[in-house]
C-alpha cells in the first residue's frame, strides 16, 4: 500500500452544550479523516502546524494515538495553538463560532516527508487558502504532482474565516489546477458556485481545472463520481450516522482506495461508503 500525506489545519474545537457540558474534537474533516486512515492501518501522515504548548501536545497526541505520523507537525513557539469555539443556539440556527490563535508571521515550516509515485496527498481547508501558508502548500502540492503522487483537494473552509468567498476563489482556483481529484460536499459546491447543482458545478466549472470530482452527499445518501464526460452514482444504505462523521469516514475510504492503487470509480465510492458507515467513523 502506498503512503498518505495528509496537509491542513489543527485545531482544538471545543463544543459548549446548552446543559453546560463542553465536548471537544482535533481538528476539521481533514484532520478526521487522517485518524480513521491511521487507525485502519493506512500508512498516515500528517503535515501541518500547532503550537509548542498543552494545546499542542493534546493535538499531536491525539493523532499519534490514532497511528498518524507527527514528524512533519511544525510546533511553533511564537505563538499559540488554535482553538475554536463553538457556543449552542436555540434549535436550528447554527452555532456561533468564534476561533483563538495566534500564529508566527512566518509560513508553515515543516519538514516535508518523502514522496513516492503512486502516494496519495490530501489538502484543503482555510491552511490552503490562507494568504500566509497557500504559497507553501502549493510548492508541496506540485513537487508531489512531480513525483506522481495522487493529490486531493477538499475545497471547504471554515466561514469563521472567510467572509466573503470572492476573495478566496483565486487561491481555490490555483488549487484545482494542482489537484488530480476534487472531493466536495454539496453545500462545498454550493458555497463556491451559489445556485447551480452539483452536475453544473463540475461540468461548468471544476472540470476547466480538475478533470475529476468526488461529491458526497449525506442529506439524500448519494456520491457522484464525475471524471470527463462520464458520471457514476452510487445510492447509500440508509445510516443514522451524523453528517460530519459520515463525510469524514468518506473522505477517508476514498483516500484509502486510491492508496491501494484503485482508480474504478465504483470502487473508490464503494469504499468510502464502507467507511462512512463504519464503527470507526461513528467514533468520531
Amino acid at each position: 500500500m502506498n503512503k498518505v500525506i495528509y496537509i491542513g489545519e489543527l485545531t482544538l474545537n471545543v463544543s459548549l452544550n446548552p446543559d453546560g457540558r463542553a465536548e471537544t474534537r482535533i481538528g476539521d474533516r481533514l484532520t478526521g479523516a487522517a485518524m480513521l486512515d491511521g487507525r485502519m492501518g493506512v500508512p498516515t501522515i500528517f503535515v501541518g502546524e500547532t503550537g509548542a504548548d498543552a494545546v499542542g501536545d493534546h493535538i499531536v497526541d491525539a493523532l499519534q494515538k490514532a497511528g498518524v505520523d507527527t514528524t512533519s507537525v511544525d510546533r511553533f513557539t511564537e505563538g499559540v495553538s488554535a482553538v475554536r469555539i463553538d457556543a449552542a443556539n436555540p434549535a436550528g440556527k447554527p452555532a456561533d463560532a468564534v476561533i483563538h490563535s495566534a500564529y508566527p508571521p512566518e509560513a508553515l515550516n515543516p519538514v516535508w516527508p518523502r514522496i513516492d509515485e503512486g502516494d496519495v496527498v490530501v489538502f484543503g481547508s482555510y491552511c490552503a487558502l490562507d494568504p500566509r501558508n497557500h504559497a507553501r502548500v502549493l510548492e508541496m502540492v506540485e513537487y508531489a504532482r512531480a513525483r506522481k503522487a495522487r493529490v486531493v483537494y477538499l475545497p471547504y473552509f471554515d466561514p469563521a474565516h472567510v467572509k466573503a468567498i470572492t476573495r478566496v476563489m483565486p487561491g481555490i482556483f490555483d488549487n484545482l489546477e494542482a489537484s488530480w481529484m476534487v472531493m466536495a460536499t454539496v453545500a462545498d459546491l454550493e458555497a463556491m458556485y451559489p445556485g447551480v447543482t452539483p452536475d453544473q458545478a463540475f461540468k461548468d466549472h471544476i472540470r476547466f481545472h480538475c478533470g475529476r470530482c468526488l461529491v458526497v452527499d449525506r442529506k439524500n445518501l448519494v456520491m457522484r463520481f464525475f471524471d470527463g464526460d462520464s458520471s457514476w452514482t452510487l445510492q447509500c444504505d440508509p445510516t443514522d450516522i451524523p453528517e460530519f462523521d459520515w463525510v469524514t469516514g468518506a473522505i477517508a475510504g476514498t483516500v484509502r482506495a486510491l492508496a491501494e492503487g484503485s482508480t474504478d470509480p465504483d470502487d473508490i465510492m464503494a469504499k468510502a461508503q464502507e467507511t462512512a458507515h463504519s464503527h470507526l467513523a461513528s467514533t468520531l
